[in-house]
């Protein structure tokens, strides 16, 4: 047995390996107080894979250590020492991801073997990391789950965030690169953030009739943004046909889409959705279509907010029906929910192939009264609130 830990999004550092000694060009530094003293657009990517600058070649690297070092020490500690790390270039399409990852896989199976071990594996993954896993599980064909013990996904945007538009549209320091601008060219060259906008009912609405807007459809964007040189509307699409698989209306290509939720709710018993929550996050833009100087102006000052996620990532866009799905108020925010010891702890008691129960804070009274424990149920699929907080502990 074996466990495979994926990271987020600008969870991986990044190394440039042109010259002789590879320096590192993406690390925590620069995701606190942005790449200062190098340009950020070296990151930039032309048709959503090459690097931009001829003589730069960056490559995934370690993971951000402050993000997850405690989870898989803990883990290695506590469950299996044998646990791989599997950094990835965040900035491109997941689905090269995606075919790397299942070359590991195998070679983990493989190494297993030769140790006379069970050649089992168990996932972790954090944020974008459980979209390219589904990814790799569509990639592996009919028996991709017969080898999976069991996979814990950590805050996954499975139908998006709605940081995404604003990132590609206004830009956002927020630790990233330089200033908002440069952030916005940056993110708007890259493949995977495209696969990250939102998706699930009424993440973008009108704001006159109050319709659901499909932000696949690239007529339903800011128009000075569709309009622009470096938005790029062939990623878009390619993006709706990774998340949507078949079901696709827009004529993208994707190599490897991401496994369905059918093909998920199959092998139900092998699956937990683990979230943060309390934290105020963006549910839906609304968009001024009729506007005069600008058509379909996103209004982000008017956003609506609730605090069924975890400050990027919504119940709602992770939740899958038939799913086990469990959240705790007052854990970490989503960048660093990974350190947060409730998190960690729940992913151990999964991992152990145990039912997660319902942890919660203990009371004088509980020398008094034990009750019994509660166990989290899978999501009905019902996208109120009261549905949710039946799987929100705090």
């Amino acid at each position: 047995m074996a466990i495979i830990f994926i990271p987020g999004i600008k969870g991986s550092k990044l190394i440039n390996v042109y010259p002789t000694d590879f320096e590192v060009r993406w690390s925590l530094e620069d995701m606190i107080v942005g790449d200062i003293f190098e340009n950020p657009m070296d990151f930039e990517l032309r048709k959503g894979i090459y690097d931009k600058e001829d003589l730069m070649l960056f490559k995934e690297w370690e993971l951000i250590n402050y993000a997850y070092e405690k989870m898989i020490r803990h883990i290695r500690k506590e469950v299996d020492p044998h646990l791989y790390t599997f950094p990835y270039d965040w900035r491109k399409p997941l689905e090269l991801g995606a075919k790397r990852l299942v070359e590991f896989i195998d070679y983990i199976k493989g190494k297993l073997n030769k140790d006379n071990r069970e050649p089992r594996i168990n996932f972790i993954t954090h944020s974008m990391g459980g979209l390219l896993l589904r990814s790799a599980l569509e990639l592996r064909g009919p028996g991709a789950f017969d080898d999976i013990d069991r996979i814990a996904f950590i805050s996954p945007p499975f139908r998006g965030s709605c940081d995404i538009p604003l990132n590609l549209i206004a830009g956002e320091k927020n630790g990233w690169f330089s200033d908002e601008e440069a952030f916005r060219k940056l993110a708007r060259s890259f493949p995977a953030v495209y696969q990250l906008i939102p998706s699930f009912e009424n993440a973008a609405v009108s704001s006159t009739s109050g319709n659901n807007l499909d932000l696949f459809d690239v007529n339903n964007w800011q128009e000075n943004v569709a309009n622009s040189n470096d938005f790029h509307p062939d990623l878009l699409i390619n993006a709706e046909k990774f998340i949507r698989g078949s079901s696709a209306q827009y004529g993208g290509q994707s190599n490897a889409p991401m496994a369905s939720d059918n093909k998920l709710r199959a092998n139900a018993n092998k699956i937990l959705i683990l979230m943060g929550a309390g934290h105020k996050t963006v549910k839906q833009i609304p968009v001024v279509q009729n506007n005069k100087n600008n058509k379909n102006w996103f209004d982000f000052k008017n956003s609506l907010t609730d605090t069924h996620g975890d400050g990027r990532v919504l119940l709602k866009s992770a939740a899958i029906r038939g799913i086990s799905l469990a959240a705790y108020k007052g854990t970490n925010e989503h960048g660093t929910v990974c350190r947060d010891h409730i998190i960690i702890k729940s992913v151990e008691v999964w991992l152990k192939r145990n039912k997660l129960y319902k942890m919660t804070p203990r009371t004088p009274r509980n020398s008094i009264n034990r009750p019994g424990k509660k166990f989290f149920d899978v999501w009905d699929g019902n996208v109120s609130e009261a549905s949710f907080n039946k799987h929100i502990v705090g």
